[in-house]
């Protein structure tokens, strides 16, 4: 008897103890709105939601056993997968790297069940419809695409991952979702110009290309792949000469952040599991002193995400004036434009373009080429949005 009293009390005493601190404190009972709206599918997993983030045992208890998890046993989270000697990796790059083929019909279908299944808005999986689509919207109006999927951190420090294999001798292959090789001649085909950084090998004497605990690049390849990228514009497309190249200097500083990865884990704020990375960044300034920003009149449209917003959107913590867009321009010596937004990448941007245009900012005036960036990953996880490019006119009709 005793047991069965002590085993209820146990069950019961967490949400009886939620509900009485949330009463004490003037909120709502989030357990209350189990009762209030006859039951589905949708309301059940809004409750869920609710009551898990409104927990306090959850807000007591979980930093501390995560710290506990991730020190002594390298066990991460749904979205941080811990490494060796303290690196961090983002789960769905895994996910990239080492799942099926993200072309097979299979894997397509699974994603977009799934979706429906779980009560969320449907999904569009595959990737070469939306891809092919912004390609011929822009091309009415002579503009190239170039495609920019940015290498996952599994792919170039696969060692500091899992440890096995070697970087001496010749050098280590690049691993790479099933279907990239396919991807990429696809795209081609179809007149989609792809950048691609990735090295053919890795080497031990090589700097890390990725931050310790986060899923960006380090300040100093992504300087590397600036100008590997704006070699491949002027190879690609048919750029003016400008009337007076622009005059950029790059001045040093130095940042000093936590990755992104791991506040993703929900540690205490005073943990000292992970010790914040400092970096040196490249500002890019004119000859005045004033720090870079993009320019609308430029031939050259960057649409990218945090890969893109790195080293230069300042509440990531890593820096302003010193990403892609500034070290690209700084790299071709002309004004570059820029629509970036953290996350989506297989859709948020080219939502906000096409949003502009149906507004009447035309943000294509003048362009040249648009680099559209993204992580590789969301050739696996993203949702490749269909756009209504109807607002894209043929550049014959201008």
């Amino acid at each position: 008897m005793g047991v069965t009293l002590f085993f209820l009390l146990l069950v019961y005493a967490v949400p009886l103890g939620q509900a009485i601190l949330e009463k004490t404190q003037g909120d709502d009972i989030v357990l209350l709105d189990l009762f209030r709206h006859v039951p589905s599918k949708a309301r059940l997993r809004q409750f869920e939601d609710d009551l898990d983030q409104a927990s306090y045992a959850k807000e007591v208890t979980q930093p501390r056993v995560q710290a506990l998890l991730t020190e002594f046993g390298r066990v991460g989270n749904k979205r941080a997968v811990v490494g060796l000697h303290h690196w961090l990796y983002y789960k769905p790059g895994i996910t990239y790297l080492g799942g099926p083929g993200f072309l097979e019909r299979d894997a397509i279908e699974v994603r977009e069940r799934a979706a429906v299944e779980a009560g969320d808005p449907p999904i569009h999986a595959d990737p070469r419809p939306a891809i092919v689509a912004f390609q011929e919207a822009l091309s009415k109006r002579g503009i190239r695409l170039i495609l920019f999927p940015v290498p996952d951190k599994a792919m170039l420090q696969p060692l500091e991952l899992h440890g096995r294999g070697r970087l001496s001798g010749g050098g280590l292959p690049v691993a790479h979702n099933l279907d990239w090789g396919r991807f990429v001649d696809e795209m081609r085909v179809r007149g989609v110009a792809v950048f691609d950084p990735t090295p053919a090998l890795l080497r031990a004497e090589e700097q890390p290309r990725f931050l310790v605990q986060d899923t960006h690049w380090t300040p100093e390849w992504m300087e590397s792949v600036a100008g590997e990228l704006a070699a491949f514009v002027v190879k690609t497309v048919n750029l003016q000469s400008p009337a007076s190249p622009l005059r950029f200097k790059r001045v040093p500083q130095s940042v000093e952040s936590l990755g992104d990865v791991a506040v993703m884990l929900k540690l205490q704020e005073d943990q000292r599991i992970f010790e914040p990375q400092r970096v040196t960044i490249h500002q890019v300034q004119d000859d005045a002193g004033t720090p870079w920003e993009p320019d609308p009149k430029g031939e050259v449209l960057l649409l990218g995400d945090s890969f893109t917003n790195v080293f230069s959107m300042e509440p990531m913590g890593w820096g302003t004036s010193a990403g892609l867009g500034a070290q690209l321009a700084y790299a071709l010596g002309r004004g570059v434009d820029v629509i970036a937004q953290n996350d989506s990448g297989a859709f948020a941007t080219r939502v906000a373009l096409a949003d502009a245009l149906r507004g009447g900012d035309d943000r294509l005036a003048g362009k040249k080429t648009v680099i559209w960036e993204f992580a590789s990953r969301e050739l696996s996880v993203g949702d490749w949005k269909p756009i209504d490019w109807s607002a894209v006119r043929d550049e014959g009709a201008r």
